[in-house]
C-alpha cells in the first residue's frame, strides 16, 4: 500500500521540535488515518487530545511523554528512545512542514482509493444492488476521497467585497424583500428573506403535527407556481404517498377519498386538472436514498442536471452512516452532529438551500402551553449550531386546525412567532395571524 513513512517521521518530529509553530498546522490538516505507521498514529493521537482539550495552547516534549506514559501508549510505541530517534534522524525545519503535509495527504487519498476500488468491486460481484444504485454507491465513495484532498486557502476581501457590492446592487434594483427562495409564507419570507444558497434549515415538530406537508406545500408553491426546480429525499414515506398528498394539496379534493377511491363527480375534474399541473413541475423524488453518503451523490448529480435550488430530507433522524463511518462515533448523537455539520458543508458546497426535517423530544408535551424550545431538538446540541434557520412547529390546541409557527433561530435576522391555519385534509397551511411587525430598526430587532 502506499506510504509515506519519511515524511510521517518528519511530521512526528517537528511537533516535537517545533510545538507552537506545527501542532496548529498539523492537527488542521492531518487525520489519525492519514498515518501508517501504528506508533505515529498513538504520537498524534495523544498531540492532538492534547492540543485540542488544552484550549489549543502550546504544549511541548515534556508534556507529550508525560501523556503517553499515562495512557499506557509510551510501551507501544518502544518507550522514549523511540521520539529521541525521530527527533534525531528526521530534523527538519518548519518551512518544509508544509510540503511533509501533503506528501502524507496524497499517499493517504492513493490508500483510500484502493481500499474504495475494492470494496466497489466486491459490491459489483455480489450482484445485490441495482446498477443504477451501486454507480450511485461509487460515485459517492469517490467525491467523498475527492473532498478529503480538496483545501480552500484564503480569499482576499477585495474578491469578496466585489461579488457582494454586485448581490447588493440585484437587490436594490428588485425592490423586494426576498432575496432567497421564497416559501409561499409572507410572515416566513420577511423574515427570513427567503432561504439563501448555503443555508442549512431545520423544521422540527412532534410526530403528526405537519412538518412533512408544510415541506411540501413550500415545494408545491416553488415547482408548481414559480417553476423553481425542486427536490425532496424521502426516508420515511414512499414516493407515491408523496405524489398523493401533492395530488390532494393541488386539486383541493380530501386525501382520503383520494386514498380510498370514494370520489364524487365534482372531484375528477379536480383531480385530472392537478395532475397536469403536478406533471409539468420540476419536482424530483427520492425514496430509496438511506445513507448521508447517497443523499449526497444523488443531491450532487439532481443539482448539475435539473438546476435544482432547493433540496429537503426527511427526515434527520433516520439518515445514517456508512458502516466505516459508524464505527468512529460512541453514539447516535455524535452520529447526529456529523451529520448535520455534513450536510451543512454540503449546503455551501453546492450553494442551495438545504432543509431537513427533524423530529422534537417529547419535552414539549410536558410543558402547559405544549410550545416548543430549541432544546427540544432530538440529539439537539449540534442541529441548534449547525443551522441557520431552525422553524419549529406545534399545534396550539388537539384536534384544532391552528399550527404555532415559530422562528426560533435566524442567523442573519430576526427570530419571530406567527399562526397558521392547517387544512390537514388538504395538506394545505395558509396565514392567519396579524404579521408581526418586524422593526425598520436594527437595535429593535431580536437577532439570535
Amino acid at each position: 500500500m502506499p506510504k509515506a513513512l519519511e515524511s510521517e517521521n518528519t511530521i512526528i518530529a517537528l511537533m516535537l521540535l517545533y510545538p507552537s509553530e506545527c501542532i496548529p498546522r498539523v492537527v488542521e490538516k492531518l487525520s489519525i488515518d492519514d498515518f501508517v505507521s501504528e506508533k505515529n498514529k498513538e504520537i498524534f493521537k495523544v498531540i492532538k487530545e492534547l492540543y485540542l482539550n488544552n484550549n489549543k495552547e502550546i504544549i511541548d516534549y515534556a508534556i507529550v511523554i508525560n501523556e503517553l506514559e499515562r495512557n499506557k501508549g509510551l510501551e507501544k510505541i518502544g518507550g522514549v528512545d523511540y521520539l529521541i530517534e525521530i527527533m534525531e534522524k528526521f530534523y527538519s525545519t518548519p518551512e518544509l512542514l508544509e510540503e511533509h503535509i501533503n506528501i502524507v495527504i496524497e499517499k493517504s487519498i492513493y490508500r483510500k482509493i484502493i481500499e474504495t476500488s475494492q470494496i466497489i468491486l466486491n459490491e459489483a460481484q455480489k450482484e445485490e444492488r441495482k446498477a443504477d444504485d451501486l454507480l450511485d454507491f461509487a460515485e459517492a465513495r469517490i467525491l467523498e476521497i475527492r473532498d478529503r484532498g480538496i483545501r480552500k486557502d484564503f480569499i482576499h476581501i477585495s474578491e469578496i467585497i466585489e461579488n457582494q457590492k454586485e448581490e447588493i446592487i440585484q437587490r436594490y434594483e428588485a425592490k423586494s424583500k426576498v432575496v432567497g427562495i421564497p416559501t409561499g409564507m409572507p410572515f416566513l419570507d420577511n423574515l427570513t428573506g427567503g432561504f439563501l444558497p448555503g443555508n442549512l434549515i431545520i423544521i422540527a415538530s412532534r410526530p403528526s403535527v405537519g412538518k412533512t406537508s408544510f415541506a411540501l406545500f413550500i415545494h408545491r408553491y416553488l415547482s408548481v407556481e414559480l417553476k423553481i426546480p425542486t427536490a425532496i429525499f424521502s426516508l420515511e414515506m414512499s414516493s407515491n404517498e408523496l405524489a398523493q398528498r401533492f395530488i390532494s394539496m393541488q386539486s383541493y379534493v380530501n386525501s382520503m377519498k383520494i386514498r380510498t377511491g370514494m370520489l364524487t363527480r365534482d372531484d375528477l375534474p379536480k383531480i385530472i386538472e392537478a395532475i397536469g399541473k403536478l406533471r409539468s413541475a420540476p419536482i424530483w423524488i427520492d425514496d430509496n436514498a438511506v445513507s448521508l453518503l447517497e443523499i449526497k451523490a444523488k443531491a450532487r448529480r439532481i443539482v448539475r442536471e435539473q438546476k435544482v435550488k432547493l433540496i429537503t430530507i426527511d427526515y434527520l433522524q433516520l439518515i445514517e452512516l456508512e458502516p466505516h463511518e459508524r464505527k468512529r462515533r460512541e453514539s447516535r448523537q455524535q452520529e447526529i452532529a456529523f451529520i448535520t455539520r455534513n450536510l451543512k458543508s454540503f449546503a455551501k458546497e453546492i450553494n442551495i438551500p438545504i432543509i431537513v426535517l427533524s423530529q422534537l423530544s417529547r419535552k414539549a408535551e410536558e410543558r402547559a402551553d405544549k410550545k416548543p424550545q430549541l432544546s427540544d431538538l432530538r440529539e439537539s446540541g449540534s442541529i441548534e449550531q449547525d443551522a441557520d434557520i431552525v422553524i419549529l412547529l406545534y399545534r396550539l390546541k388537539e384536534a384544532e386546525r391552528i399550527i404555532g409557527i415559530n422562528v426560533a433561530k435566524n442567523r442573519n435576522g430576526p427570530i419571530g412567532e406567527n399562526n397558521l391555519f392547517f387544512e390537514s385534509e388538504y395538506f394545505r397551511f395558509s396565514q392567519i395571524a396579524q404579521e408581526e411587525q418586524i422593526s425598520e430598526d436594527l437595535e429593535d430587532i431580536p437577532f439570535e
